[in-house]
C-alpha cells in the first residue's frame, strides 16, 4: 500500500458505492501514512462519522494506484473504493464476483 518498503496485505471488500478506500487505522499508521484532515462519511448503517484521511499508493493484483485512504475502525472490514479500483484499471464483474481488467478510457477531442 505504499511506495516505501513497508507493506500491509489484506483482503478488501469492493464497494463501487464508496469513493474512498477504508483501511484499519493501525495498518495505515504502521505504513507511516499520516492523517492530513478529516472528512464526513455516511456509513453502511446510515450514521455519519468524521474520520481521518491520508493519501497513499494501493496495489491491486499487481497494479498500483494512488488514492484517499480512510483511517477506519479496527472492527470494520477493509473496503476498496471505486476511485482506487478504477485508477488501477479494474472494474467489477458482479455476476462472477471478481475484478476484471477495464479497458482504458479514450480521450475525447
Amino acid at each position: 500500500m505504499s511506495r516505501s518498503p513497508k507493506k500491509w496485505t489484506g483482503r478488501f471488500l469492493v464497494d463501487t458505492g464508496a469513493t474512498d478506500t477504508f483501511v484499519p487505522a493501525s495498518a495505515l499508521r504502521k505504513l507511516g501514512i499520516r492523517a492530513v484532515e478529516t472528512r464526513a462519511y455516511e456509513l453502511a448503517d446510515g450514521w455519519w462519522q468524521e474520520l481521518p484521511i491520508g493519501f497513499g499508493v494501493v496495489e491491486i493484483l499487481g497494479k498500483r494506484a494512488g488514492g484517499t485512504l480512510v483511517f477506519a475502525s479496527e472492527k470494520e472490514a477493509p473496503l476498496l473504493g471505486v476511485t482506487v479500483l478504477e485508477s488501477a484499471g479494474f472494474a467489477v464483474d458482479p455476476c462472477a464476483q471478481r475484478l476484471i481488467p477495464r479497458r482504458p478510457l479514450r480521450k475525447r477531442r
